[in-house]
């Protein structure tokens, strides 16, 4: 989804929060107990403040898209940082163990040079016997 779509969707989302929030105060305006003056008063009151409120609702939204598109560079930078960190670490991982097998092989090699080389006395020793 492009970020043009994102900031649509979340305008397109507040303003139907908003739409819904003056229906529902109008609706509770016309059913309560008290003349349709003190009505129009508190109707226009209302008005008054959302049309005070939407002349900021753009920068608002400006102001936090820009905010969440920052947050989100950050964020994106710092996995790629600690991907860099682990495929290191398994580089590094990697060459240990790479180390240890060679020690391992070359003392396993050591260790049958030195069995054959016993072996090799043993049977000297036994047919001087014999």
């Amino acid at each position: 989804m492009s970020h043009h779509n994102e900031n649509c969707n979340a305008g397109l989302t507040v303003i139907s929060f908003l739409a819904g929030a003056v229906t529902g105060a109008a609706v509770a305006l016309l059913l309560a107990p008290q003349s349709g003056r003190e009505t129009r008063e508190q109707l226009a009151g209302y008005s008054e403040e959302l049309r005070e409120r939407c002349r900021h609702f753009p920068d608002d939204v400006k102001e936090h898209a820009g905010s969440a598109v920052e947050h989100g560079k950050a964020m994106i930078d710092q996995g790629r940082e600690l991907i860099e960190r682990g495929n290191k670490l398994a580089g590094q991982g990697k060459d240990y163990l790479d180390h240890k097998r060679k020690s391992l092989s070359a003392a396993i090699e050591a260790g049958r040079q030195a069995m054959a080389q016993e072996k090799e006395v043993l049977d000297q020793a036994m047919e001087e016997k014999d």
